[in-house]
């Protein structure tokens, strides 16, 4: 149920006298007030959220801490021995710094479902779906391709950044020699650890979040927060039942990604017996049950 006409001029009067009260005493007590319930409500939305969803965040973040776990016992071990990389130390440099600001931009997503952001969250899942894509890439291509990544840092900036040198290492790929100009989606399309049927699938939801972010009259009429009451503010038409749709969509696409990309990850490296793949594995079959119990139609 949307405002009346009556409370919205209400609530516009309390914001205008609150504002005139500060400039004409500069005592902002009843504005600071007045913003204090607004906080409330956000409070209360993640509040709503969190308590509904409990046990699906908590597993999520156990998935979390076991792959940070992963990736900082193949970096001790790197440290104490380069060889015991072998054939793949290349592709360990390459992907250090990238798997820092993969389990950052994961970490935003979370942040935005649990206060009740999905379409923010879908935004953040475009980065997480392009770094996904370049890891799995450079993880199945070999260590040419991931020097080659390492190296176009360089090129990147003696050409200012332009756009047609962000995937131009990929060239180095056989797949690729042919290829004079190289997109996200053509990285996508030559992955082997996703399905054709998910590729379909994640090119669908890239399109629709970049018209989101780019702000196409498209973007700005899609969302995924399809639950969600536009009167974010309305206490007594808020509940954790407005955003079901929207944390499906946001939750299941990113954990999909999350765990093959750290699977390959864990799979390429040597991990001195830690068994971080079977733990994942376990967890995943943990958020798996839980997800149905929330989710399933």
């Amino acid at each position: 149920m949307k405002k009346t006409r009556d409370t919205l001029q209400k609530d516009f009067n309390n914001l205008s006298q609150s504002i005139e009260m500060v400039k004409r005493t500069q005592d902002n007590k009843r504005l600071l007030q007045l913003c204090k319930g607004y906080k409330a409500d956000r409070n209360r939305i993640r509040r709503e959220i969190g308590n509904k969803y409990t046990d699906l965040f908590d597993v999520i973040q156990g998935i979390r801490k076991a792959c940070i776990l992963g990736v900082q016992n193949i970096d001790l071990l790197v440290a104490q021995n380069e060889t015991q990389l072998n054939n793949c130390l290349e592709r360990y440099k390459a992907l250090e710094p990238m798997m820092i600001k993969y389990i950052d931009v994961f970490d935003e997503i979370i942040c935005l479902i649990e206060n009740g952001f999905p379409d923010g969250a879908m935004q953040r899942w475009r980065t997480l779906l392009e770094y996904s894509v370049i890891i799995i890439f450079i993880l199945e291509q070999g260590e040419d391709v991931a020097e080659a990544y390492s190296a176009n840092y360089i090129k990147s900036i003696e050409a200012n950044l332009h756009p047609k040198t962000n995937y131009a290492w990929a060239k180095v790929a056989p797949c690729f020699k042919e290829e004079k100009q190289i997109s996200i989606t053509k990285l996508l399309d030559k992955v082997e650890g996703i399905s054709l049927d998910e590729k379909l699938w994640y090119r669908s939801f890239y399109k629709t979040t970049s018209q989101s972010i780019h702000g196409s009259s498209f973007g700005i009429n899609f969302s995924f927060n399809d639950h969600l009451s536009n009167d974010i503010n309305d206490k007594k038409d808020k509940n954790a039942e407005y955003y079901t749709g929207g944390i499906i969509t946001a939750t299941s696409n990113s954990m999909i990604l999350f765990f093959y990309t750290f699977i390959l990850y864990f799979k390429t490296f040597p991990d001195e017996g830690l068994d971080i793949r079977k733990l994942l594995s376990e967890l995943s079959k943990e958020y798996v049950t839980i997800y149905n119990t929330h989710f399933q139609m």
